[in-house]
């Protein structure tokens, strides 16, 4: 009897390739979408980039000083949120004590479940 539902269940399985492979691929795209969030989010390069872009804007005439510091202030603190994020890798600050807006694995989430999964 075991070796029917083998069977069934290696049927199944087989039938089900046209749906569950696209769903593997689509798991593997927005798992390499994330992985690539998580890097602009962790590489400060990219942030100290546009504060260069920002300053030079304020000094050409392009925006006024009210704007500049107002988007010098996000990039201020999209900064600190890197540096605590990277700090807390270092030291393995445990995700309730870090600073929400710092904590990316809580807020990155994706999940993407078929009938097609091995449980």
């Amino acid at each position: 009897m075991t070796h029917d539902a083998s069977e069934a269940s290696m049927l199944f399985k087989l039938l089900g390739l046209p749906l569950s492979l696209p769903v593997a691929g689509m798991k593997f795209l927005f798992q390499q979408v994330a992985d690539l969030a998580d890097q602009e989010l962790n590489d400060d390069t990219v942030v100290r980039e546009q504060l260069l872009l920002l300053q030079l804007q304020l000094e050409e005439g392009d925006i006024d000083e009210d704007d500049f510091v107002e988007q010098e202030a996000a990039l201020m603190l999209r900064l600190r949120d890197i540096k605590a994020r990277k700090r807390s890798e270092i030291e393995q600050i445990p995700a309730d004590e870090m600073p929400v807006e710092a904590n990316v694995e809580a807020r990155r989430r994706v999940i993407v479940e078929t009938p097609f999964d091995d449980r």
